[in-house]
């Protein structure tokens, strides 16, 4: 992050009150006993990869191809052809309203579906909630530690929030992202909604989900960032 952190934060603060209501709605809880999936490869030979979110992930307001595990999913099949040599499938695990809380509770459940990769898209509503930095971290830490058991590759998106609780919390927020991944020894995205967060064009009305451009954008800093990973573990 450069001079969006400070763009982001004055231009998110004109709704932060809506933002805290989003907060406080309760936490989505899946009523189907299939792991969620994304797209149509269902070869078993697929390059599985589970991102863990909450409502940015599971694509709220916009539809299922327009969502950025979708498209994610379209980028990395069509690479396929020009040397990944894999078939992948991206497992949409975002649900609205999750916490990394609710995450420590599903992880295991989501991990019966042996994905290969697992990116961590987690944070945000815990943040716009004031849950404590330490609680944040140590929910965070246990989902990594939960993969890493089973040998699975991360990759953590960082978030940011609004200084409504103070720029001492939402400092801390934002820093607590590169010290799990300092600790763990996993890659980081600096900050998921970079280019996305703040800007109405790339927003719904409510500025606070992204719109299919706004996808578009998530999909692009996710794939690059996974590139650099996938070239590792080939």
């Amino acid at each position: 992050m450069t001079n969006l952190h400070s763009v982001f934060r004055f231009r998110i603060y004109l709704f932060v009150i809506p933002l805290i209501a989003m907060a406080s709605c309760g936490e989505g809880i899946t009523v189907d006993n299939q792991l969620p999936s994304q797209g149509t490869n269902t070869q078993n030979k697929s390059f599985k990869i589970l991102i863990v979110g909450d409502s940015l992930t599971e694509g709220y307001g916009v539809s299922e191809s327009e969502a950025y595990p979708f498209i994610l999913e379209k980028k990395l099949n069509l690479e396929s052809k020009g040397g990944l040599n894999k078939n992948f499938q991206v497992i949409n695990g975002g649900i609205s309203g999750a916490t990394t809380s609710g995450g420590v509770s599903r992880i295991n459940w989501l991990l019966r579906s042996n994905p290969d990769y697992l990116i961590l898209a987690l944070g945000g509503n815990d943040g716009l909630r004031g849950i404590p930095i330490e609680k944040i971290k140590e929910n965070l830490s246990e989902i990594v530690v939960a993969a890493q058991k089973n040998n699975i590759p991360i990759l953590l998106a960082g978030m940011k929030i609004p200084p409504n609780y103070g720029l001492e919390y939402s400092d801390s927020f934002t820093n607590l992202y590169s010290q799990v991944s300092r600790e763990y020894n996993i890659s980081l995205i600096p900050f998921l909604l970079e280019g996305v967060g703040g800007e109405p064009s790339m927003n719904l009305p409510d500025r606070i989900h992204p719109n299919p451009k706004g996808h578009e954008i998530i999909a692009k800093i996710v794939h690059e960032h996974l590139l650099k990973e996938l070239s590792t573990i080939q």
